[in-house]
């Protein structure tokens, strides 16, 4: 990337150095171009074209000897001269580099053991490189020796657990200073990783407690925030990992609260919102700042601010651990939410200081690429960016048992990449549950090359938050378009769209979007932490309706989620019809909006009830947790009422659970709805949740906004 100096030079190809002047400097002419290397050897290099650049440049191209080394020193002199370091520059996003400097080892990062720790960094640009390590008040900083594959290795004797290190490396004739991407811990706002003993971390995940997961459709899956779930409550761990570990938690009415509420709602995985350390909450003063946390400063080191004390190395490490086997424990499985896609800042993570241009996708111009918004996309293209993904994902499962992973915007991802994460997840675990974001984000990348739900062919056991389902069952979600109503909130014209919603979108019949090739790919939702809450919309698009019909509605979506074929998934309050007043984007907004209000659990217990009552019927009727597009094909039908009534129909399926036929039938509107059946069923579920009656009736009553469930 360009620095805007007098002069500057740069390889950007094995054949091709790039040399700037700027027009202050003898109108930026230069008519011999000679190449010093650190040895004092001078070759001349022969001049391929001159042209005038932008901001008073000339810029000339010039033939790159055969013999460069990629790793020493060089110093390009012109007319008068005037010289420069040359620079290793977009050379590094060439295919010749990466077959060079791939590096497949997996020792990268810091190895203790208690005689030495071996330190492995990949630099291949770096010119010299030293770590410094601090343990008390002792400071060392030791030389590193460059090896095979542009790596940087130095093993230091002694015994440094708990010592804290950063890299200085010499990169483009500059000592920059870097954290260690592979640091397992920081200290405070990542100012400097830790070395960690594996031995002081090691703890039971109770991982044999888990039941086998046979098929992604017998996931439920709840999604929070460490320190939304955690802050209201009173505890001394309000907005911490540990609060998260917590029994005996209660409602200002003595109800179940905390782990004890996840324990009782019947939820098989809790979906945590990122945990890996990011940027925007200052670790020292947590209270002034709020974050979700999509905005990574490192990937394998866990968020100190929800750490008891973000500079003690194995405060964050061990208290995450512990959070996760306490659910293990408890029979929940846990999700983490990655956001691999881009980080904080290019300029400032330590993957552009120790390879500039080498981790973030740029155009041919060299501008960087902003699919992800937000200034920067991580370029899982190359070699190493994808390696390290892997890496990151081996070691969150590996060291912390984590069960599976949510990809932020993964359509900026390649597919190679996700398929190389999914068949390293499932060597180490066969029941991982991966999901994402597949939307087209405008990357530089082919749409072909897209982790996209439009690519989701080419992604096995990678699963996709279903977007049609969301619109169409809710209605709009984008904050300038919250007036714009779904079925469930009061336009009943989108009743057409509902059958594809109810069968996963994997059926291709006349009239249907047909969006995946197995329901183990369809994430069902109406609301996440993204955008505005379903209480909320409702508030600005059913204007008018009293609290009694929205709660009609929000159990009506509820039942719509639990019962579809494919994977539901809650966002954490929803089912207490949770509120954030309005804010459409709260990611950065105060504990007041954001944090969990468990005195709405107790206001709408009667939701909260439902809602598990739709979870247990969920998991007692395997039908309705069909594992391929095909049995859904043959089992499942749908009768249309106008936009009166839908009646969706699983048959011929006693081989599932003993049933013939379950009936599941969908009154979108304001009016009670009679209808005689032409057999006798049982009324597995209605309006009040689960019956428990088991007598046939042959006629039946469909309340308001409301779904029943039979069977014969």
């Amino acid at each position: 990337m360009r620095k805007d100096e007098i002069m500057e030079a740069y390889l950007d190809r094995y054949d091709l150095i790039v040399v700037y002047i700027h027009e202050q400097f003898y109108q930026g002419k230069s008519e011999t171009f000679r190449l010093r290397d650190e040895d004092g050897n001078i070759q001349t290099l022969a001049i391929l074209s001159n042209e005038r650049s932008s901001r008073a440049y000339n810029k000339y191209k010039l033939v790159a000897p055969k013999n460069i080394v990629i790793g020493k020193e060089y110093t390009v002199t012109i007319d008068y001269a005037l010289q420069c370091p040359l620079r290793f520059g977009y050379v590094v996003r060439t295919e010749e580099f990466d077959q060079q400097f791939y590096y497949d080892g997996n020792d990268l990062g810091a190895t203790y053991s208690s005689e030495s720790t071996s330190f492995a960094v990949w630099a291949p640009t770096a010119t010299a490189m030293k770590v410094e390590l601090q343990k008390e008040n002792q400071m060392l900083t030791v030389a590193m020796k460059r090896t095979d594959k542009g790596v940087y290795r130095a093993t230091v004797n002694g015994d440094f657990d708990g010592a804290s290190y950063v890299y200085l490396a010499k990169v483009n004739g500059q000592w920059v200073q870097a954290v260690d991407p592979y640091a397992k811990s920081c200290n405070a706002n990542k100012e400097r990783g830790f070395v960690i003993n594996p031995k002081r971390t090691e703890m039971d995940m109770h991982t044999e407690q888990l039941p086998k997961v046979e098929s992604y459709t017998d996931c439920i899956i709840y999604e929070t925030h460490v320190r939304d779930f955690t802050k209201q409550l009173p505890h001394p761990w309000a907005g911490k990992y540990l609060g998260l570990t917590l029994e005996g938690l209660k409602t200002p009415i003595g109800k179940p609260a905390g782990l004890d509420y996840l324990k009782t709602l019947g939820i098989t995985h809790l979906q945590l919102q990122p945990v890996n350390d990011f940027t925007s909450v200052d670790e020292y003063n947590v209270n002034a700042y709020y974050n979700w946390g999509y905005d990574p400063g490192h990937y394998n080191c866990p968020e100190g601010s929800y750490a008891t004390d973000p500079n003690d190395p194995y405060s964050r490490v061990n208290e995450l651990k512990q959070v996760i086997a306490k659910l293990h424990e408890n029979k929940i499985r846990v999700i983490l939410d990655v956001v691999y896609n881009h980080m904080q800042s290019q300029m400032n993570s330590d993957f552009e200081k120790l390879v500039p241009n080498y981790y973030f996708r740029l155009s041919d111009s060299g501008a960087p690429s902003n699919g992800s918004f937000c200034g920067n996309d991580f370029d899982s293209t190359r070699l190493m960016s994808r390696k390290f993904i892997v890496d990151s994902i081996s070691m969150w499962m590996k060291d912390y048992s984590v069960d599976g992973f949510r990809f932020d915007l993964m359509g900026i991802l390649d597919i190679e990449t996700m398929n190389a994460i999914k068949d390293i997840a499932m060597r180490i675990n066969p029941n991982v549950f991966l999901h994402g974001e597949g939307w087209n984000m405008p990357t530089i990348l082919p749409d072909e090359k897209k982790a996209t739900l439009h690519n989701q062919d080419k992604l096995d056991h990678i699963g996709q938050f279903n977007d049609f389902f969301r619109e169409h069952v809710k209605g709009k979600s984008n904050e300038h378009e919250v007036m714009v109503k779904g079925f469930c909130t009061g336009d009943t014209s989108y009743i057409y769209a509902i059958p594809a919603c109810l069968s996963g979108c994997v059926l291709k019949r006349d009239g249907y979007v047909t969006l995946f090739d197995s329901p183990n790919k369809s994430t069902n939702y109406v609301e996440c932490h993204d955008n505005g809450t379903v209480w909320d919309k409702m508030k600005v698009c059913c204007t008018g309706e009293d609290n009694a019909t929205r709660i009609q509605r929000q159990k009506m979506m509820l039942a719509l989620v639990l019962l579809s074929q494919g994977v539901p998934f809650i966002h954490s309050g929803q089912e207490f019809c949770r509120t954030k007043n309005g804010v459409q984007n709260s990611y950065a907004s105060s504990d007041l909006i954001n944090r969990l209000d468990w005195d709405r659990k107790d206001k709408y217990e009667q939701v909260v009830d439902y809602t598990m009552d739709m979870i247990q019927l969920r998991k007692r009727l395997s039908a309705l947790r069909m594992r391929t597009a095909a049995e859904i094909e043959q089992h499942a039908k749908f009768e249309l009422e106008e936009q009166k009534l839908l009646v969706y129909r699983l048959v011929d399926i006693k081989q599932y659970d003993g049933y013939e036929e379950l009936m599941i039938m969908i009154n979108p509107t304001t009016q009670i709805l009679s209808r005689e059946l032409k057999k006798s069923y049982q009324i597995l579920a209605n309006d009040d949740g689960l019956v428990h009656d088991q007598t046939l009736t042959d006629q039946i009553q469909i309340e308001p906004l409301s779904v029943v469930v039979l069977a014969r």
